[in-house]
């Protein structure tokens, strides 16, 4: 009788466990799935979506109530009816390295370590319909109003789900919703339970009590090793000057959309970044009226400036504002007045005026009001990959994306930003990356740490020796978590498959929550103890290194941001994390005696790969551009009458190609191909550009044919220059034999004008040539279009001057025979043949001129007349 009783209990129980909607007794939690129902259905499509609105507390501390509650809605958002709704809460076991804060939230079938019980929620949902719901758990087990509790009796970072059970039309009972999220516990309330287990510290005869435990049940905080906390801001944007616009305000400023005036107007993203920011350091006083500026306004000591937020001191020494130079360069030329181009890809193409230069102007003054109040430090320009930048091989380039944005930011801002630390957009480099580093003269480098492998034994503080790098690393999978919060949730490059969170499942409260613990479980998860095991699957960032770096293109809002401030401040205040400026970081790197390699990041690939959208083809092309460019400028001269320096002039068009060849903030196929795309119509639109330079300058062509006035005559040429600076140029001709051109040497054509040039020649032929002339600037680059000239002389050549010779020879043999003749007194033979004057004739030519008239007169004949020839007397 006794076995048969035992029998009906063992299957009542097995039958209470199959009835859906039934949660199983905490001890055999952990073997069923994280559904709550038949493990078949887990592939089943979800019908409903869950909002979470708040969990209180957001982090749970000694003073915070002994109830994590969740409140929110349940949407409808199938086709189908949905009866019988239930909710509960579940939560698995604390994550043990950084990957859990994202594993835990993107495994499909999680380990339930406790699960409170299922609570109705609704006889039926419509499709559209919403359901609101409020429920409330006990921290630790056994001490909630109905007996049960979450059991949580350590600190750590615990994943919880909000389970909903629910039976939709023409289907079976399933789950039709779910939603994680992650609870940080630094510390634990006061607990009866707990504290029967308290044991005092100074009695030797009883066992050790829970590490952190107090007499009154509360589990203090492990403050031994505080975290060093350093976080980055970033304030970037995707690139938005259209590409092949020459600098120096020569050419109106050209955006490819009004993107960035609405991100920085009210509401707007980098507007949201900004605003957050200044609750930290305080807000900049604001102008009753005037434009505004786009230089860095002065101090004005006169009018403080309204305080922070209380308690963010130490929050505002631990962060770092991190800018991209090119958001600066586009922000500040907006502020001048721009354009919007109908078609990018085109840079002559027909443009509309920008409506955000007041905004631009208005968001840069207060960018560097707060900019002058805490530490700066520069992105790498536009986000250039680094991989591509060594594959480009241009130094030049390679220094402008990594050196010069330091000075860009300095200039813009007025401040004096963090030196000698480069934050890659991708989080990873390799080893050509390493090189373009190295080449730009960045000794420091902050990478993921799930790029860097150590060589030796692990580093808490994250700090490696990486060949001629010094590295400082963070975790990958809090940037993830920081980078799916906010109006434009996204998933970083370098996530591997297994921590890719569904974030179209997820509402902006559960992310937020997220982001929360993600941003404590530094301060948290205390580092191992030195004699641990090191060669488990840890991390070499775990525990008691803060180094935390935000997504470059993150969107959080203002809610977002001041929920992960209110955490930050929490945790510094508490001791539990202490401020570790930047400058000190970088300082500290130096030092750094743990050593490590470069990887690719574990299920993720090769970093190159990655990285760089970069083609063979692309490659090529950059570099001619690049190439052609710097040779470009190299001919320009400065012009007292423009403000534009040939650098300020050319510039734009290599940061044209550092956007061409930006990270991708995300992976994915679509992403490449877009990325392209847009690389391809840059270094189209630059080469466009270029060429349009090169044909800027050019000889003006006179046409027909050229006759010079004597064999040394000049061949007259005007060369015109509409580009905005002079321009030195060098003149090539191309000649026949016979035809001898001189060089000019080096030439300079004014800004917007012609010259006109004669060009030395000497011909040495009668005959028609043909004169091919080339103009190109004295760096090698070609100038307009070649002309050829039909030129004549003029001139003889040699021909001509043999016969002169003879001629003259011939002259003087026969002077030197008169000659001969006449000192010899010798009839000349040549005049054998002239007849003998008579006597009239003598007496005419030893007579003057009045006498010969007289005498002419008496014999009848005219003045000028001669007398008639006749025969000679015998």
């Amino acid at each position: 009788m006794q076995v048969v009783t035992a029998l009906a209990a063992v299957l009542g129980v097995v039958a209470l466990l199959l009835l859906p909607g039934v949660a199983a007794p905490a001890s055999a939690v952990p073997e069923t799935s994280a559904t709550g129902a038949d493990p078949a259905q887990q592939s089943s499509p979800r019908f409903a979506r869950i909002v979470i609105d708040s969990m209180t507390p957001s982090i749970v501390t000694t003073t915070s109530r002994p109830l994590v509650t969740v409140s929110g809605r349940v949407d409808n958002i199938g086709d189908r009816s949905i009866s019988n709704l239930s909710i509960r809460l579940e939560r698995g076991d604390p994550v043990s390295s950084a990957s859990g804060l994202r594993t835990q939230l993107a495994d499909d079938d999680p380990a339930i370590a406790v699960a409170g019980p299922f609570e109705t929620l609704s006889e039926s949902l419509a499709p559209g319909e919403s359901v609101g719901f409020r429920m409330s758990m006990a921290l630790s087990a056994g001490s909630g109003p109905d007996g049960q509790g979450l059991g949580i009796s350590e600190t750590g970072v615990y994943p919880m789900q909000v389970n909903v059970n629910g039976t939709p039309d023409y289907g079976n009972p399933a789950q039709v919703a779910g939603s994680r999220m992650l609870l940080p516990v630094l510390s634990l309330p006061p607990d009866e339970n707990r504290a029967r287990n308290y044991v005092d510290p100074t009695d030797e005869t009883g066992s050790p009590s829970v590490p952190g435990l107090g007499p009154d049940g509360s589990v203090s905080a492990d403050l031994a090793s505080p975290a060093r906390m350093t976080m980055l801001w970033p304030m970037a944007a995707p690139p938005q000057l259209a590409p092949g616009v020459l600098g120096g305000n020569t050419e109106p400023v050209r955006l490819i959309n009004e993107d960035m005036a609405r991100s920085l107007d009210t509401g707007g993203r980098l507007n949201e970044l900004l605003k957050s920011l200044q609750k930290v350091v305080g807000t900049p006083p604001r102008e009753e009226s005037g434009p505004p500026s786009s230089e860095p306004p002065a101090e004005s000591p006169a009018e403080p400036a309204p305080a922070a937020m209380p308690g963010s001191e130490k929050l505002a020494e631990s962060m770092c504002l991190a800018v991209d130079p090119d958001l600066l360069v586009t922000v500040r030329a907006m502020s001048l007045g721009y354009e919007v181009s109908t078609n990018p890809a085109d840079p002559t193409s027909a443009a509309r005026p920008g409506n955000g230069s007041e905004i631009a102007g208005r968001w840069l003054d207060d960018l560097r009001w707060t900019a002058s109040r805490m530490c700066v430090v520069a992105l790498p320009f536009a986000q250039a990959d680094l991989t591509s930048l060594a594959r480009i091989g241009n130094t030049g380039l390679t220094e402008s994306a990594l050196r010069k944005p330091a000075d860009i930011i300095d200039a813009i801002l007025g401040v004096r930003s963090v030196r000698g630390l480069s934050v890659p957009a991708l989080g990873a480099i390799d080893d050509a990356g390493a090189d373009a580093l190295a080449e730009a003269a960045v000794t420091s480098v902050a990478l993921a740490s799930n790029s860097v492998a150590p060589t030796g034994r692990r580093d808490d503080t994250g700090r490696y020796r990486v060949g001629r790098l010094t590295a400082q690393t963070f975790d990958a999978p809090i940037t993830a978590s920081l980078a799916a919060i906010g109006t434009a949730p996204s998933t970083p490059a370098l996530t591997p498959k297994s921590q890719q969170v569904d974030l179209t499942d997820e509402s902006t409260g559960s992310r937020r929550q997220s982001a929360i613990a993600a941003l404590a479980y530094p301060a948290i998860a205390a580092p191992q103890p030195d004699s641990a095991d090191d060669s488990g699957p840890r991390n070499p960032v775990v525990g008691r290194s803060a180094f935390l770096v935000p997504p470059t293109y993150w969107s959080p809002t203002v809610a977002d941001s001041d929920a992960l401030f209110a955490t930050a401040r929490l945790l510094l205040e508490s001791g539990a994390a202490t401020p570790t400026p930047l400058p000190s970081l970088v300082q500290e790197l130096n030092t750094a005696g743990a050593t490590g390699r470069l990887t690719d990041p574990p299920g993720v690939g090769p970093v190159g790969r990655i990285g760089s959208v970069l083609t063979s083809q692309a490659t090529a092309a950059i570099r001619r551009n690049v190439e052609d460019s710097w040779q470009f400028e190299g001919a320009l001269v400065r012009s007292a009458d423009v403000a534009a320096t040939p650098e300020r002039y050319m510039s734009p068009l290599r940061e044209d190609q550092l956007r061409a060849i930006r990270s991708p903030d995300v992976a994915g196929s679509a992403v490449y191909t877009h990325l392209r795309r847009l690389q391809e119509e840059r270094i189209d639109a630059v080469a466009s550009t270029l060429h349009r330079l090169g044909q800027s300058v050019t000889i003006l062509d006179p046409g027909g044919r050229y006759t010079l006035a004597s064999e040394r005559s000049p061949v007259l040429l005007a060369v015109r220059n509409d580009l905005a600076l002079p321009v030195r140029a060098r003149l090539t001709t191309s000649a026949p034999e016979g035809v001898e051109i001189g060089d000019l040497g080096v030439i300079e054509i004014p800004a917007r004008g012609t010259r006109q040039i004669q060009l030395p020649t000497r011909g040495e032929t009668s005959e028609a040539v043909t004169i091919d002339i080339r103009l190109a600037t004295v760096t090698g680059v070609p100038l307009g279009q070649p002309i050829t000239l039909q030129v004549h002389t003029n001139a003889y050549g040699k021909p001509l001057f043999y016969i002169t010779i003879v001629a003259g020879v011939a002259l003087v043999l026969l002077t030197a025979r008169r000659l001969w003749h006449r000192f010899r007194g010798q009839p000349d033979p040549a005049d054998a043949d002239r007849p003998e004057p008579d006597e009239l004739e003598r007496m005419l030519a030893g007579s003057g001129y009045q006498e010969r008239r007289r005498t002419l007169q008496g014999e009848g004949r005219p003045p000028g007349e001669e007398p008639e020839d006749h025969p000679h007397d015998p």
